[in-house]
Protein backbone atom coordinates (compact mmCIF):
# COMPACT_ATOMS: atom_id res chain seq x y z
CA UNK A 1 0.00 0.00 0.00
CA UNK A 2 1.18 3.34 -0.44
CA UNK A 3 2.04 5.15 2.57
CA UNK A 4 2.26 8.46 1.32
CA UNK A 5 -1.01 10.46 1.93
CA UNK A 6 -2.73 13.46 0.61
CA UNK A 7 -5.43 14.86 3.42
CA UNK A 8 -8.03 17.18 1.91
CA UNK A 9 -7.84 20.97 4.01
CA UNK A 10 -10.46 19.59 5.96
CA UNK A 11 -9.53 19.54 9.76
CA UNK A 12 -6.05 18.78 11.33
CA UNK A 13 -8.15 15.95 12.70
CA UNK A 14 -8.23 13.82 9.54
CA UNK A 15 -4.65 13.70 9.48
CA UNK A 16 -4.89 11.45 12.56
CA UNK A 17 -8.20 9.40 10.46
CA UNK A 18 -6.16 9.15 7.60
CA UNK A 19 -3.02 7.57 9.75
CA UNK A 20 -5.07 4.92 11.26
CA UNK A 21 -6.78 4.12 8.34
CA UNK A 22 -4.01 3.18 5.54
CA UNK A 23 -1.31 1.69 7.76
CA UNK A 24 -2.61 -1.98 7.96
CA UNK A 25 0.23 -2.09 11.40
CA UNK A 26 -2.34 -0.16 13.41
CA UNK A 27 -5.60 -1.71 14.47
CA UNK A 28 -8.32 0.01 15.71
CA UNK A 29 -10.51 -3.34 15.01
CA UNK A 30 -10.45 -3.56 19.32
CA UNK A 31 -11.67 -0.54 21.22
CA UNK A 32 -10.09 -0.14 24.35
CA UNK A 33 -12.06 2.25 26.17
CA UNK A 34 -10.12 4.92 28.02
CA UNK A 35 -11.75 7.33 30.45
CA UNK A 36 -10.32 10.08 33.24
CA UNK A 37 -12.22 7.96 35.81
CA UNK A 38 -11.99 4.42 35.32
CA UNK A 39 -13.32 3.50 38.58
CA UNK A 40 -17.11 5.33 37.87
CA UNK A 41 -17.26 2.64 35.11
CA UNK A 42 -15.04 -0.82 36.19
CA UNK A 43 -16.84 -2.69 33.89
CA UNK A 44 -15.20 -2.78 30.67
CA UNK A 45 -11.66 -2.90 32.35
CA UNK A 46 -12.30 -5.92 34.49
CA UNK A 47 -15.88 -7.87 34.47
CA UNK A 48 -15.08 -9.25 38.44
CA UNK A 49 -15.74 -5.63 39.32
CA UNK A 50 -19.39 -6.61 38.96
CA UNK A 51 -21.08 -6.94 41.79
CA UNK A 52 -18.63 -5.34 44.32
CA UNK A 53 -20.64 -2.82 45.58
CA UNK A 54 -24.09 -3.36 48.30
CA UNK A 55 -26.18 -1.22 46.09
CA UNK A 56 -27.23 -1.29 42.48
CA UNK A 57 -24.91 0.74 41.01
CA UNK A 58 -25.77 2.81 37.53
CA UNK A 59 -23.62 4.90 35.60
CA UNK A 60 -24.37 7.37 32.45
CA UNK A 61 -21.58 9.33 31.00
CA UNK A 62 -20.42 10.97 28.29
CA UNK A 63 -16.63 12.25 27.07
CA UNK A 64 -15.62 14.39 24.96
CA UNK A 65 -11.44 13.84 23.55
CA UNK A 66 -9.14 16.25 21.87
CA UNK A 67 -11.59 19.81 22.21
CA UNK A 68 -10.59 21.32 19.45
CA UNK A 69 -10.27 19.13 16.49
CA UNK A 70 -13.31 18.96 14.13
CA UNK A 71 -14.87 15.03 14.54
CA UNK A 72 -12.79 14.48 18.10
CA UNK A 73 -13.96 11.63 19.67
CA UNK A 74 -16.77 11.44 21.22
CA UNK A 75 -17.72 8.61 23.30
CA UNK A 76 -21.52 7.78 25.03
CA UNK A 77 -21.83 5.04 27.92
CA UNK A 78 -24.34 3.74 30.18
CA UNK A 79 -23.90 0.53 32.75
CA UNK A 80 -25.25 -1.06 35.80
CA UNK A 81 -24.56 -3.98 37.80
CA UNK A 82 -26.10 -5.69 40.92
CA UNK A 83 -25.06 -8.41 44.01
CA UNK A 84 -27.05 -11.35 44.56
CA UNK A 85 -26.00 -12.31 47.64
CA UNK A 86 -26.14 -16.12 48.58
CA UNK A 87 -25.77 -16.54 51.95
CA UNK A 88 -28.24 -15.23 54.69
CA UNK A 89 -25.66 -14.74 57.18
CA UNK A 90 -24.00 -11.64 55.44
CA UNK A 91 -23.86 -8.87 58.18
CA UNK A 92 -25.98 -5.75 57.08
CA UNK A 93 -25.63 -2.56 58.14
CA UNK A 94 -29.34 -1.42 59.88
CA UNK A 95 -30.90 2.04 58.16
CA UNK A 96 -31.53 3.30 62.02
CA UNK A 97 -27.72 2.87 62.95
CA UNK A 98 -26.64 5.27 60.48
CA UNK A 99 -29.58 7.63 61.35
CA UNK A 100 -29.07 7.03 65.57
CA UNK A 101 -25.97 5.80 66.30
CA UNK A 102 -23.80 7.37 63.95
CA UNK A 103 -20.47 5.32 66.41
CA UNK A 104 -22.13 2.34 66.10
CA UNK A 105 -22.86 2.96 62.26
CA UNK A 106 -18.63 3.45 62.13
CA UNK A 107 -17.90 0.54 63.99
CA UNK A 108 -19.81 -1.43 61.75
CA UNK A 109 -18.18 -0.59 58.52
CA UNK A 110 -14.21 -1.06 60.46
CA UNK A 111 -15.30 -4.35 61.40
CA UNK A 112 -12.86 -7.22 60.91
CA UNK A 113 -15.92 -8.89 59.02
CA UNK A 114 -15.42 -7.45 55.62
CA UNK A 115 -14.81 -10.61 53.75
CA UNK A 116 -18.48 -12.32 55.29
CA UNK A 117 -20.18 -9.47 54.22
CA UNK A 118 -18.43 -9.18 50.65
CA UNK A 119 -18.49 -12.92 49.82
CA UNK A 120 -20.62 -15.37 48.61
CA UNK A 121 -22.77 -13.02 46.06
CA UNK A 122 -23.30 -13.38 42.27
CA UNK A 123 -22.43 -9.83 40.85
CA UNK A 124 -24.32 -9.63 36.84
CA UNK A 125 -24.45 -6.14 34.59
CA UNK A 126 -24.19 -4.76 31.47
CA UNK A 127 -22.44 -1.79 29.76
CA UNK A 128 -23.22 -0.47 26.24
CA UNK A 129 -21.19 2.48 24.66
CA UNK A 130 -21.04 4.37 21.55
CA UNK A 131 -17.98 5.84 20.25
CA UNK A 132 -17.34 8.21 17.20
CA UNK A 133 -13.95 9.03 16.24
CA UNK A 134 -13.81 10.99 12.91
CA UNK A 135 -14.57 8.48 9.83
CA UNK A 136 -14.54 5.25 12.95
CA UNK A 137 -18.03 4.15 15.07
CA UNK A 138 -17.87 1.73 16.80
CA UNK A 139 -21.00 0.36 19.20
CA UNK A 140 -20.88 -2.02 21.88
CA UNK A 141 -22.91 -3.81 24.46
CA UNK A 142 -21.38 -6.50 27.11
CA UNK A 143 -23.36 -8.52 30.06
CA UNK A 144 -21.01 -9.41 32.89
CA UNK A 145 -21.18 -12.18 35.18
CA UNK A 146 -18.83 -12.30 38.86
CA UNK A 147 -18.54 -14.39 41.46
CA UNK A 148 -17.45 -13.89 44.86
CA UNK A 149 -15.74 -15.64 47.38
CA UNK A 150 -13.85 -14.65 51.10
CA UNK A 151 -10.46 -16.11 51.32
CA UNK A 152 -10.05 -14.83 54.62
CA UNK A 153 -12.37 -12.63 57.04
CA UNK A 154 -11.51 -9.57 55.24
CA UNK A 155 -10.03 -10.90 52.06
CA UNK A 156 -12.58 -11.48 48.80
CA UNK A 157 -11.56 -13.03 45.48
CA UNK A 158 -13.71 -11.84 42.35
CA UNK A 159 -13.42 -13.79 38.94
CA UNK A 160 -15.47 -12.69 36.15
CA UNK A 161 -16.45 -12.97 33.05
CA UNK A 162 -18.03 -10.41 29.71
CA UNK A 163 -19.14 -11.27 26.59
CA UNK A 164 -20.69 -8.91 24.59
CA UNK A 165 -20.90 -7.67 20.48
CA UNK A 166 -18.85 -5.24 18.98
CA UNK A 167 -19.74 -3.43 15.52
CA UNK A 168 -17.29 -1.11 13.58
CA UNK A 169 -17.45 0.97 10.57
CA UNK A 170 -15.54 3.73 9.09
CA UNK A 171 -16.68 6.18 6.44
CA UNK A 172 -13.77 7.40 4.01
CA UNK A 173 -15.10 10.69 3.08
CA UNK A 174 -12.45 13.46 2.84
CA UNK A 175 -9.45 10.89 3.10
CA UNK A 176 -7.68 10.25 0.17
CA UNK A 177 -3.91 8.82 -0.60
CA UNK A 178 -1.40 9.22 -3.66
CA UNK A 179 -2.00 6.34 -6.51
CA UNK A 180 -5.71 5.89 -5.56
CA UNK A 181 -5.60 3.09 -8.58
CA UNK A 182 -3.36 1.01 -7.17
CA UNK A 183 -4.06 0.84 -3.04
CA UNK A 184 -5.99 -2.28 -2.87
CA UNK A 185 -7.33 -1.31 0.38
CA UNK A 186 -8.52 2.29 0.11
CA UNK A 187 -10.51 1.02 -3.30
CA UNK A 188 -12.14 -1.44 -0.76
CA UNK A 189 -12.71 1.58 1.74
CA UNK A 190 -14.43 3.33 -1.08
CA UNK A 191 -16.59 0.86 -1.83
CA UNK A 192 -17.46 0.80 1.21
CA UNK A 193 -16.14 -2.95 2.44
CA UNK A 194 -15.51 -1.01 5.07
CA UNK A 195 -17.88 -2.92 8.69
CA UNK A 196 -16.82 -5.45 11.07
CA UNK A 197 -18.67 -7.03 13.80
CA UNK A 198 -17.72 -9.42 16.15
CA UNK A 199 -18.61 -11.37 19.72
CA UNK A 200 -15.97 -10.93 22.13
CA UNK A 201 -14.76 -12.43 25.65
CA UNK A 202 -13.62 -10.76 28.73
CA UNK A 203 -11.70 -12.46 31.21
CA UNK A 204 -10.39 -11.01 34.69
CA UNK A 205 -10.39 -11.70 38.56
CA UNK A 206 -9.91 -9.11 41.52
CA UNK A 207 -8.56 -9.91 45.13
CA UNK A 208 -9.94 -7.23 47.42
CA UNK A 209 -9.88 -6.22 51.15
CA UNK A 210 -11.22 -2.98 53.10
CA UNK A 211 -8.04 -1.48 52.79
CA UNK A 212 -6.76 -2.47 48.81
CA UNK A 213 -7.63 -4.20 45.27
CA UNK A 214 -5.37 -5.97 43.18
CA UNK A 215 -6.72 -7.18 39.12
CA UNK A 216 -5.77 -8.43 36.28
CA UNK A 217 -7.88 -8.48 33.07
CA UNK A 218 -7.64 -9.95 29.33
CA UNK A 219 -9.75 -7.59 27.18
CA UNK A 220 -10.89 -9.54 23.66
CA UNK A 221 -9.52 -12.56 24.97
CA UNK A 222 -11.68 -14.80 22.80
CA UNK A 223 -12.61 -12.77 19.57
CA UNK A 224 -15.30 -14.41 17.25
CA UNK A 225 -15.09 -12.00 13.90
CA UNK A 226 -18.54 -12.48 12.27
CA UNK A 227 -18.57 -12.65 8.08
CA UNK A 228 -18.05 -9.25 6.53
CA UNK A 229 -17.28 -7.79 3.34
CA UNK A 230 -14.05 -6.77 4.06
CA UNK A 231 -11.38 -9.76 4.23
CA UNK A 232 -8.38 -7.06 4.69
CA UNK A 233 -10.50 -5.51 7.05
CA UNK A 234 -11.58 -8.92 8.80
CA UNK A 235 -8.13 -9.74 8.67
CA UNK A 236 -6.78 -6.75 10.81
CA UNK A 237 -4.67 -8.30 14.17
CA UNK A 238 -6.91 -8.34 17.12
CA UNK A 239 -4.34 -8.66 20.14
CA UNK A 240 -5.15 -9.18 23.68
CA UNK A 241 -5.00 -6.30 26.31
CA UNK A 242 -3.74 -7.05 29.36
CA UNK A 243 -4.78 -4.67 32.19
CA UNK A 244 -3.26 -4.53 35.76
CA UNK A 245 -5.32 -2.50 38.54
CA UNK A 246 -4.24 -1.85 42.32
CA UNK A 247 -5.66 0.83 45.04
CA UNK A 248 -5.44 1.44 47.94
CA UNK A 249 -8.07 2.60 50.24
CA UNK A 250 -6.50 4.62 53.47
CA UNK A 251 -9.43 6.03 55.59
CA UNK A 252 -10.47 7.83 58.80
CA UNK A 253 -13.84 7.97 58.86
CA UNK A 254 -13.44 9.89 62.76
CA UNK A 255 -12.37 12.62 60.39
CA UNK A 256 -14.22 12.02 57.88
CA UNK A 257 -12.02 11.61 54.60
CA UNK A 258 -11.04 8.57 52.39
CA UNK A 259 -7.91 9.03 50.43
CA UNK A 260 -7.06 6.30 47.67
CA UNK A 261 -3.76 6.56 45.38
CA UNK A 262 -4.20 3.44 42.52
CA UNK A 263 -2.43 2.49 39.56
CA UNK A 264 -3.21 1.02 35.94
CA UNK A 265 -0.96 -0.81 33.78
CA UNK A 266 -1.91 -1.42 30.11
CA UNK A 267 -0.03 -3.91 28.19
CA UNK A 268 -0.60 -5.03 24.29
CA UNK A 269 1.83 -5.85 21.84
CA UNK A 270 1.10 -3.54 19.04
CA UNK A 271 1.28 -0.62 21.80
CA UNK A 272 3.42 1.05 24.18
CA UNK A 273 3.33 0.00 27.82
CA UNK A 274 0.27 2.58 29.31
CA UNK A 275 0.63 3.24 33.13
CA UNK A 276 -1.81 5.13 34.76
CA UNK A 277 -1.42 6.71 38.42
CA UNK A 278 -3.87 8.45 40.43
CA UNK A 279 -4.79 10.01 44.16
CA UNK A 280 -7.99 11.08 44.81
CA UNK A 281 -9.77 11.99 48.00
CA UNK A 282 -13.23 11.57 49.55
CA UNK A 283 -15.04 14.10 52.08
CA UNK A 284 -17.20 12.93 54.76
CA UNK A 285 -19.42 11.47 51.93
CA UNK A 286 -20.15 14.47 50.13
CA UNK A 287 -17.30 15.59 47.61
CA UNK A 288 -14.28 14.69 46.29
CA UNK A 289 -11.33 15.06 44.14
CA UNK A 290 -8.26 13.99 42.05
CA UNK A 291 -5.41 14.14 40.23
CA UNK A 292 -3.87 11.32 37.58
CA UNK A 293 -0.96 11.41 35.51
CA UNK A 294 -0.83 8.81 32.12
CA UNK A 295 2.78 8.17 31.52
CA UNK A 296 3.80 10.07 28.56
CA UNK A 297 0.36 10.66 27.83
CA UNK A 298 -1.94 13.63 29.91
CA UNK A 299 -2.46 14.88 33.07
CA UNK A 300 -5.84 14.65 34.30
CA UNK A 301 -8.72 16.51 37.13
CA UNK A 302 -11.57 15.40 38.37
CA UNK A 303 -14.03 16.17 41.16
CA UNK A 304 -17.22 15.38 42.32
CA UNK A 305 -20.52 15.83 44.44
CA UNK A 306 -23.49 13.98 45.68
CA UNK A 307 -26.65 15.40 44.40
CA UNK A 308 -28.87 13.71 46.26
CA UNK A 309 -27.52 10.96 49.12
CA UNK A 310 -28.07 8.03 46.06
CA UNK A 311 -26.99 10.30 42.87
CA UNK A 312 -23.86 11.59 42.55
CA UNK A 313 -22.36 14.29 39.46
CA UNK A 314 -18.73 13.47 38.76
CA UNK A 315 -16.67 15.70 36.08
CA UNK A 316 -13.17 14.91 34.68
CA UNK A 317 -10.82 16.73 32.51
CA UNK A 318 -7.56 15.43 30.70
CA UNK A 319 -4.86 17.44 29.23
CA UNK A 320 -2.31 15.72 26.87
CA UNK A 321 1.17 16.22 27.26
CA UNK A 322 2.37 15.00 24.05
CA UNK A 323 2.70 16.93 20.88
CA UNK A 324 -1.26 17.01 20.27
CA UNK A 325 -1.29 19.20 22.96
CA UNK A 326 -0.48 22.07 20.32
CA UNK A 327 -3.35 22.03 18.62
CA UNK A 328 -6.32 20.73 21.49
CA UNK A 329 -7.84 21.97 24.44
CA UNK A 330 -8.27 18.66 26.29
CA UNK A 331 -10.63 16.36 27.07
CA UNK A 332 -13.93 16.35 29.18
CA UNK A 333 -16.13 13.73 30.68
CA UNK A 334 -19.11 14.28 32.77
CA UNK A 335 -20.48 10.81 34.93
CA UNK A 336 -23.83 10.97 36.40
CA UNK A 337 -23.85 7.64 38.57
CA UNK A 338 -27.09 6.36 40.94
CA UNK A 339 -27.32 4.45 43.74
CA UNK A 340 -30.49 2.30 43.51
CA UNK A 341 -32.00 -0.09 46.40
CA UNK A 342 -29.29 1.13 48.57
CA UNK A 343 -31.68 0.56 52.63
CA UNK A 344 -28.08 0.22 54.33
CA UNK A 345 -27.00 3.22 53.09
CA UNK A 346 -23.40 1.76 52.24
CA UNK A 347 -21.00 3.45 50.91
CA UNK A 348 -19.20 3.54 47.43
CA UNK A 349 -16.50 1.14 47.60
CA UNK A 350 -14.06 1.87 44.13
CA UNK A 351 -15.61 5.58 44.12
Amino acid sequence: MQQLLKIKPLSTFRFAIAVFVLFPSISWSQIDYRYTQFYQNPLPVNPAFSGIEDFVDIKIGYRTQWAGFDNSPTHLFASANMAFKLSGNNKYKHRGVRLFEAEAYSSIERDEGFGYRKSKRHGLGFYVMQNSDGGFSNTAAFLNYAYHINLTNQLVWSVGTAIGYEFNKFDPSGISVLNPDLDATYQAYLRGDNQKSSVNVNLGTVIYHKQFYLGYSAISATKILLPGSNTTFNELPNPITHNIQFGFRYRKWRYGYLISPYLMVNLRKDQPVEVIGALRMRYQDKLWGGLQYTLLGAVGLSAGFYLTPNIALNYGYEFPTSKISRVTAGSHEVILAFKLKNKNFSRAYLY
